[in-house]
């Protein structure tokens, strides 16, 4: 009985190497909630910025005076909440794998960044495509669906809990396709509630 609960203790051991060498463990759930946080101080520059226009996101088709400024400055505010929000996510990770003791980089990064970017840049040069096409009211589809694509992508090589945000955002994106008045809420929504939730939801799982 005693070499029997020995076996199971050394198999658990290699499982949680494996898991270990295999997966990102480092991702902070803090990562999450600060993304969340930025995300909605980016919603709120997004809806001031539509009230001194006079104006909703632009639907498809549409073309209005100030358009074109409008749409410049969702496109600004977008990357300047993906740049600030890589930044904390990078800090809380490299602080939770000090705490941790796990390794910041390697293989497994490695693949999971590729994961992660190549949906990004893809959806980072439709965007840019839409913005010169002058088609605004689809941005923030855009934006949710590609970076679902990603975080489902980059869900294979760190915690389960990163896909099925992929997949709800990837569902809020779709939506706000369909409803491009609502996009600027969904959009707020996915990344900026969502995150906050699922942070929360991560650290405690985690990290407490």
């Amino acid at each position: 009985m005693d070499e029997l609960e020995s076996g199971l203790r050394d198999i658990s051991a290699i499982r949680g190497m494996m898991e270990r060498a295999s997966k990102f463990l480092s991702l902070s759930g803090l990562s999450g909630v600060s993304a969340g946080i930025v995300a909605l101080a980016g919603a709120w520059a997004a809806s001031w910025a539509m009230q001194q226009a006079g104006a909703q996101i632009p639907l498809p088709g549409e073309q209005r005076a100030g358009d074109a400024w409008l749409g410049r400055f969702l496109v600004a505010d977008a990357l300047s909440v993906l740049v600030v929000a890589l930044a904390c996510s990078t800090f809380f990770s490299v602080r939770m794998a000090k705490k941790k003791g796990h390794p910041l980089w390697g293989p497994t990064t490695k693949y999971m960044l590729a994961a992660l970017m190549i949906p990004l840049a893809a959806g980072g040069a439709f965007c840019g495509l839409l913005l010169f096409h002058g088609v605004y009211g689809l941005l923030p589809a855009v934006m949710l669906v590609f970076y679902g694509l990603a975080l489902l992508n980059a869900g294979n090589f760190t915690f389960s809990e990163v896909r099925y945000l992929g997949m709800i955002d990837i569902l809020l994106g779709l939506t706000a396709g369909f409803t491009p008045a609502l996009g600027l809420i969904l959009w707020a929504g996915g990344f900026g509630l969502l995150h906050i939730v699922y942070g929360i939801l991560l650290y405690a799982k985690y990290e407490k």
